[in-house]
């Protein structure tokens, strides 16, 4: 196993060679990159269209042998940050990782996005230590952002306190990936003074650009108008995305239009009822080309329930199917690519969600998180792995 001497050595290579590669440019060098074909064990599976998943899944899972006890009973919600070394892509991963009712979150690392090294001090981040803390029974990821400038990293998260106010929003840096400072005004609500059709951060995506962070979240959203007792508002909860903006990770501007929001048409939409988990990504072609493309989880079926106990709200989906949308600015112009959902479907029971993309070597990597099972049939919880041969010349038209 790798310790912590040889671990830190090698991300801060790896660092350093990023920082000297910031400038790599795919279009100009794509016939010297390294294609996944060629450096993964197992076959790529064709799927509809030209997409394809690979067989060998999942590639990050709760029954890896390095898997620790602290996130034997399930993997939740991560984020990957993705830069070049010379050409070629590294990844990190961040990821939610469940014992009984708890989780808290880790670290892993990649050449390929297929095989993974589990930091050997994981978890990373732990839920808060004092019962009074809004993190103290749950940490899980909602996003990272890299921030090249500084050299440092920021994940947002949510933050469960039974006994409190249920589940809050947090904001944590770290120099390292490992090491992490707390925001001291964590709970952050960015949608406190009602500016936003959404309540409550619960999916979220992050890209670094020009000193500042682009911020796409997801959150319930209220179809109603004035105040109506609480049944008919969790009977009309749907879950839709946003816009903010901040340069320091929990000062937010927030923008009040939402830039994409669910169909409302139920029987006939895999997102009828909810638009949530954004991942968007940047490509810059011809100049009618749109610069900001979106994957994000789509609902077929939204459903909300009050515990009389707790007083906590519990938001069920149906139908998690993964769907695409693009525009020419991070804040409006949001239209989706199709009304039929991305081929990415492991399980084949509508369960694919919380995507996370990246456009390399002219193919768009797509990690999400779905359910598996083992040769018993038992389950498994991971992360599954598709490309898609995107930007298309029929989608950029």
């Amino acid at each position: 196993m790798i310790n912590r001497l040889q671990w830190q050595g090698l991300l801060a290579l790896l660092l350093a060679l990023a920082a000297c590669s910031s400038d790599y440019s795919y279009r100009s060098a794509v016939a010297d990159r390294v294609d996944i074909h060629d450096v993964v064990e197992c076959a790529f599976d064709e799927v509809d269209g030209g997409y394809e998943q690979y067989s060998c899944v999942p590639i990050f899972s709760n029954v890896d042998e390095s898997a620790g006890d602290w996130e034997r009973d399930g993997i939740g919600d991560f984020d990957i940050l993705q830069r070049d070394v010379f050409g070629a892509p590294f990844y990190e991963l961040f990821y939610s990782g469940s014992s009984g009712s708890s989780s808290d979150i880790g670290y892993a690392l990649s050449m390929d996005g297929v095989s993974w090294r589990r930091h050997p001090y994981n978890p990373v981040l732990r839920r808060g230590r004092s019962s009074g803390a809004f993190d103290y029974d749950d940490v899980s990821v909602g996003c990272m952002a890299f921030d090249g400038s500084l050299g440092l990293y920021h994940l947002w998260y949510t933050g469960t306190n039974n006994s409190s106010r249920g589940t809050l929003f947090g904001h944590a840096t770290s120099p390292d990936g490992v090491i992490w400072d707390k925001d001291l005004f964590n709970p952050i609500d960015p949608f406190e003074d009602g500016v936003s059709e959404l309540s409550r951060v619960w999916g979220c995506d992050a890209l670094y650009e020009d000193g500042g962070f682009h911020f796409w979240v997801g959150g319930v959203n209220w179809e109603g108008d004035g105040f109506v007792n609480p049944e008919e508002w969790l009977a009309s909860a749907k879950y839709d995305i946003g816009y903010l903006y901040t340069e320091d990770g929990s000062d937010f501007t927030v923008q009040r239009e939402l830039v994409l929001e669910h169909t409302g048409l139920e029987g006939s939409s895999f997102d009828a009822e909810g638009v949530h988990k954004p991942s968007v990504f940047t490509y810059t072609g011809e100049q009618d080309t749109p610069r900001y493309w979106m994957l994000y989880s789509g609902y077929n079926r939204v459903t909300a329930s009050e515990d009389p106990f707790s007083q906590m709200i519990f938001i069920e989906s149906e139908g998690k199917r993964l769907g695409m949308a693009s525009s020419s600015s991070p804040s409006s112009g949001w239209t989706r690519l199709s009304q039929a959902p991305l081929p990415f479907d492991f399980s084949g029971a509508e369960n694919a969600e919380n995507p996370r993309a990246f456009f390399i070597n002219g193919r768009l990597h797509v990690f999400f998180n779905d359910r598996f099972a083992d040769e018993f049939g038992e389950p498994i919880s991971g992360i599954g792995l598709g490309i898609a041969p995107f930007p298309s010349e029929e989608a950029l038209q």
